[in-house]
């Protein structure tokens, strides 16, 4: 009898509700986010709501002595930290420390180690946070939209895990990735689970559109520019760290347009973003 019922397909939002094995919501990325929308916020009330959880409070000392945040300088303190990088760059900073717990795990179902993942996660939202001074987005959506573009990854491969056989899934290379096997088997894509993620999660508006519209981003709406601008950031991660595919020359010539770039100034752009990615990589590696 089992076998005459149609197959039954989860969407991206009952899988999502229904895993009990992924994290809980990032909620000090919340708390963070209403203080520096206050004008009088101090960064004592900043460092105060990081110690609250120790172990991002450890990788935020450790981020903030990197070039990338604190030139190098030493820190010895989550107060310290906060003072290092101000008010304009402790919401990356912590974005980053989150995001390094999330992304930063093994994914069998792809293929992707730890480290393998957290350094796309970087590329993209160093290009994307390099997009957005072009064209005047929020920097701080499109850097967190970068660093998570891949959290839909993270479901599916808690969900193969819980399967009798888990899946192996193969890229189709950029610009869908690995969407055409996930949508062969389950109907959506890790986009799609992603973005119920961050909603989930409480995640701002153009953050959720952009990741979930990542590999189409004419279907965005209102958030089409952040969407376009993560599609783009991610040929640059696939130019960076997936060397083994194959990718266009050039993202969509209509994507680089949106996205703030013109092609005399493409070349400039992408050395940019990679002298940046290499000393990110380097000292901002997961442990």
């Amino acid at each position: 009898m089992l076998s005459t019922l149609p197959f039954f397909r989860p969407t991206a939002e009952s899988l999502v509700r229904r895993l009990k094995n992924l994290p809980p919501a990032p909620r000090v990325l919340h708390k963070l986010q209403r203080l520096l929308a206050r004008p009088d916020v101090s960064l004592q009330q900043i460092a105060e709501v990081v110690k609250m959880e120790p172990g991002l409070s450890a990788r935020v000392v450790r981020m903030a002595r990197s070039t990338e945040f604190g030139r190098g300088a030493q820190v010895e303190d989550i107060v310290e930290a906060v003072q290092r990088v101000g008010l304009a760059g402790v919401h990356e900073l912590v974005t980053y420390a989150v995001a390094a717990s999330l992304v930063g795990q093994k994914l069998d179902t792809y293929g992707l180690d730890a480290q393998r993942l957290w350094s796309r996660a970087i590329a993209c939202a160093l290009a994307a946070a390099s997009l957005a001074g072009r064209t005047g987005a929020a920097r701080s959506d499109a850097y967190t939209a970068g660093l998570m573009h891949g959290i839909g990854l993270m479901v599916i491969d808690r969900h193969s895990a819980g399967q009798r056989t888990p899946r192996a899934l193969a890229s189709a290379g950029y610009p869908l990735d690995f969407a055409p096997a996930e949508e062969a088997w389950l109907g959506f894509n890790h986009a799609d689970a992603g973005a119920a993620l961050l909603q989930q999660w409480g995640f701002s508006a153009p953050v959720i559109t952009a990741v979930a519209c990542q590999l189409r981003p004419e279907e965005a709406g209102e958030h089409r520019q952040l969407a376009t601008i993560l599609a783009t950031a991610r040929w640059a991660r696939s130019l960076f760290c997936v060397p083994e595919e194959t990718i266009p020359e050039l993202p969509a010539a209509a994507w680089l347009e949106e996205s703030g770039l013109a092609i005399d100034d493409f070349g400039g752009w992408l050395d940019e973003v990679r002298r940046g990615y290499n000393v990110a990589i380097l000292e901002m590696r997961l442990g």
